[in-house]
């Protein structure tokens, strides 16, 4: 994994359990990831907001309202490059009416081109997409709560082809895919009118 070394660094047991911090927002309450967007509907709007339970007080949220079904803005930490990856997202639900998710991009190779982990709180769902060239096709999904208000955990250990999906620390499924085999940054992502608080993005060398 290659990180700039001005991230967090988290020192655990040994070093080989480190874990380094995607930046979402600073310390003085600004974005520190690079804004965009997929598909259609309204420029993302993204913000960082006062939460209590985020890392250094500040979540990362994207504001806009805009409930245009095919929106998707994402907020990518060009920091942290990597193909093989653990990454874990904690992130609340606040609202939405078209949609209330939270997702976790890996292998971001363009706005139009990557990997995502989208939990969804109206149909209590967490689905894998590959987007390519814009275009969602999905490779596996879990029914499964998401409640609105409470903290969660997304995560995933992407290994080569083989990508493993918790929510909080509970394993919901496992997918090969080599339809995006080239190392890319980490970052959040959003659908339509969704309002989440991206609290914390972790990464670390999977198991």
């Amino acid at each position: 994994m290659r990180c700039l070394l001005f991230l967090v660094l988290f020192v655990l047991a040994t070093p080989a359990e480190a874990q380094l911090v995607a930046p979402l927002t600073t310390s003085d309450g600004k974005i520190a990831c690079t804004q965009g967007q997929t598909g259609v509907g309204r420029a993302s709007r993204w913000e960082a907001v006062p939460d209590k339970a985020a890392l250094g007080g500040w979540a990362l949220a994207e504001t806009a309202g805009d409930a245009t079904d095919l929106r998707f803005p994402l907020c990518i930490s060009t920091q942290t490059i990597a193909r093989d990856v653990d990454a874990t997202l904690r992130f609340k639900i606040v609202s939405g009416t078209h949609e209330q998710a939270a997702g976790l991009v890996l292998r971001a190779q363009s706005g139009s081109d990557y990997y995502v982990i989208k939990a969804s709180s109206l149909d209590n769902t967490v689905r894998f997409y590959r987007m390519a060239g814009g275009r969602r096709a999905e490779l596996g999904n879990k029914k499964v709560p998401v409640s609105v208000g409470e903290q969660h955990a997304l995560r995933v250990v992407a290994k080569r082809d083989r990508f493993e999906i918790f929510l909080d620390d509970k394993s919901l499924f496992s997918v090969t895919d080599a339809g995006l085999p080239m190392p890319g940054p980490v970052g959040v992502w959003s659908q339509a009118d969704s309002i989440t608080h991206f609290q914390s993005l972790v990464v670390a060398d999977p198991p």
